[in-house]
């Protein structure tokens, strides 16, 4: 597989939290060991929902999960090791590496990271780009972009899975 084919993107949106939801759900029975969601989007977008539905379709109760934004980072335990980043306070890339935080974007825990690009450079190789974009209250837009043969796998799976979700609306 060629690198231009790796670099796919499939578009969606969701018009209720239901449909955010679902879009959580169809992540987590995806996901694996040593995988890499990075988040963006600006405040109020979605990312924390998105990470919180996540998280708890991988067994983490619901009550466990909240941003991450004064601590950093949050470690989460259900059927995967789960790290939540949240680097809106980062000044730069520098800061998170003075944490230890880049070695668990190479570790065997699903990392999500919020406000990912304060951190890009550090990002695995592989990784998915999820940009979430408030359209209303409870709708949003998705962007997915994989950017190497295992976020490719997972973009492809995704898209399949969301086909016939009747809450999301492929584009």
């Amino acid at each position: 597989m060629s690198e231009q084919t790796l670099h796919k993107s499939i578009n969606f949106s969701v018009d209720s939290e239901t449909g955010s939801e679902s879009v959580g759900l169809a992540i987590a029975r995806l996901l694996k060991p040593g995988d890499v969601i990075a988040l963006q989007g600006n405040l109020g977008a979605g990312k924390t929902r998105l990470v919180r539905a996540i998280a708890t379709n991988l067994g983490v109760p619901e009550e466990e999960i909240s941003s991450p934004t004064f601590v950093l980072i949050k470690q989460y335990q259900g059927d995967l090791t789960i790290y939540h980043f949240d680097t809106y306070r980062l000044g730069d890339a520098d800061e998170f590496t003075a944490l230890g935080a880049d070695e668990l974007l190479f570790g065997d825990g699903v990392c999500l990271i919020e406000w990912a690009d304060r951190v890009a450079e550090l990002l695995p190789k592989d990784h998915l780009r999820i940009e979430l974009t408030a359209t209303g209250e409870t709708s949003r837009s998705y962007k997915l972009t994989s950017s190497g043969a295992r976020s490719h796998s997972l973009l492809t799976d995704l898209a399949a899975s969301l086909k016939n979700c009747p809450t999301v609306d492929l584009h």
